[in-house]
This record gives structure tokens, C-alpha cells and sequence, in this order.
């Protein structure tokens, strides 16, 4: 399965084999940044630019826990217009974000979520419950990407103030890595030995325990938008506004591959 999100307020889940789609949720009022799926499949966590983040339940489209408030305007009991196709309007809403909420990840497991805000700071979350865990204050300008451990020991956020900064679960700043510009993008190697970034046309690689530079990777001609390991830590894929998608040799911190055909920004 694989979930998606939109400019469109909705999020889906798919079937990668048939390409069918399995549940589509809505509820956000504004663009939805961000989402994650759980390792088991069994919970989606979305973020959005209305400063919420919000917990489905993938089979059902439905909410885990109790429903958020009617939105502005409508009086308690009553229920919005459901979307065509869609299978729920409400979610468990993690409260906390004084501001948009750009970047959502969920451990393997479905029991922890960080989110990264305008607002400066990362938090971390009891999906089951919906209460904040610890909050994590250190940025200094928008945190534009998050990223978690599949075993959820350790953290990562990246901003606008050209760093990365790692974390444990209990908002503990174990890590911060100065950058020469804003990082848009940031992601984990399962046990969090290698820090991976997007600053510029760069794909950067980092020593996740020293915060040593490890290799700077180029071959993208546009800026990088989006970085992600593989499950197995072996490979990196990146994105970009050059509109390919590449995916490199985490080991060999070489070029791999490039795949191309999008016809826009690839995030």
C-alpha cells in the first residue's frame, strides 16, 4: 500500500499492485503537506497547512479516537457534506502546532508521529492517544522535513535555518548539522547511522553519530525537493524540481539510476 496527500485537502491510500484506490480520507480544511503510513499499514498520520495533524485508520478511512470538532460555522452534531468516494470526515487531531504543519513521520510500529511546523518546533506524538510527548525547540525558522527511525529511537528535522538537527523521541537534541542554506528535505538510514539531506542541487550524506560530511552528491540540475532511504538502507532516491527522480548507491555514495518523465516538480 501507499499513501498520498494533496493541494486537494484529501488523503488516499492505494493498492500498489491493481493501482485501486482503498480509502480516501477527508477532514483538512486546507492543503495537506505531508503524510506517513506505519510500517504494518494499520494508521496514516497527515499534516497540514490548517496546523493540524491528524490519524486515520487505513481499512476504514475512519478515525482513530474520539472526533474532532465540527468545523467553524457549524453547530455541534451536525455533519459536513462528505466529498464523493469519500469513507470518513473526521480524524484524531494532535494539537500542539501554533502554525502550518509542513512534515509528518511515523515509526514502524504506528505508535509514535513527529511533526515539523512554521512554528519553529518539532513534536513528537502518542498516535494512540493523541497527547503530545515532548516538544522540540532549537530551529529557528520553518522545520520543513521530518524523518523517524522505523524503531523510533531517534529523530531528524531540517529547516529554513540551514540545519539538521537529530532528536530522540523524548526531545532530547542529540545533533545539529550546519548547512550553507535552507534544507528542505531530510531522511534516516534505518539505525540512523547515515543523515541524509537536500540543500540546493545537492544531495548531502552525513555521519548520523560525528555529523561528519561524508560526500556531497550531484548530478541533479534543479533543486532538490525531496530525499528518502530505502527500506533496506542500501539506496537514496531524490527528487527535484529538474523534474527526474534519481536514485543513488548508499553504500558506494555513487549515481545509480534516473528515471524520468514527470512534467513538473518532483516532491
Amino acid at each position: 500500500m501507499a499513501a498520498t496527500c494533496s493541494f486537494d485537502k484529501s488523503v488516499r491510500v492505494w493498492n500498489l499492485e491493481t493501482g485501486a484506490e482503498i480509502s480516501r480520507m477527508d477532514g483538512h480544511s486546507d492543503k495537506v503537506f505531508g503524510v506517513s503510513m506505519a510500517g504494518n499499514g494499520g494508521k496514516v498520520v497527515s499534516c497540514s497547512w490548517d496546523m493540524s495533524v491528524r490519524v486515520w485508520d487505513v481499512g476504514t478511512g475512519e478515525a482513530l479516537g474520539p472526533p474532532m470538532q465540527p468545523p467553524s460555522g457549524l453547530a455541534p452534531g451536525v455533519t459536513p457534506p462528505q466529498q464523493p468516494g469519500s469513507r470518513s470526515m473526521a480524524a484524531l487531531m494532535l494539537k500542539g502546532h501554533e502554525k502550518e504543519v509542513l512534515a509528518v513521520a511515523v515509526t514502524g510500529d504506528g505508535g509514535r508521529a513527529v511533526s515539523g511546523s512554521v512554528d519553529g518546533t518539532v513534536r513528537m506524538w502518542d498516535v494512540s492517544s493523541g497527547e503530545q510527548v515532548s516538544k522540540c525547540e532549537g530551529h529557528t525558522d520553518w522545520v520543513m522535513g521530518v524523518a523517524v527511525t522505523p524503531n523510533g529511537s531517534l529523530a531528524a528535522s531540517c529547516g529554513r535555518d540551514a540545519t539538521v538537527r537529530l532528536w530522540t523521541l523524548s526531545g532530547r537534541e542529540v545533533l545539529k548539522i550546519a548547512h550553507t542554506g535552507e534544507v528542505v528535505s531530510v531522511a534516516l538510514s534505518p539505525d540512523g547511522g547515515r543523515v541524509v539531506s537536500a540543500q540546493g542541487k545537492q544531495v548531502l550524506i552525513w555521519d548520523g553519530n560525528s555529523g561528519k560530511s561524508l560526500k556531497a552528491l550531484s548530478k541533479h540540475t534543479g533543486v532538490v525537493r525531496a530525499v528518502a532511504v530505502s527500506p533496506g538502507g542500501d539506496k537514496v532516491v531524490s527528487g527535484s524540481q529538474d523534474m527526474t527522480v534519481i536514485v543513488w548507491d548508499l553504500h558506494r555514495m555513487a549515481h545509480e539510476r534516473t528515471f524520468e518523465g514527470h512534467q513538473g516538480v518532483v516532491r
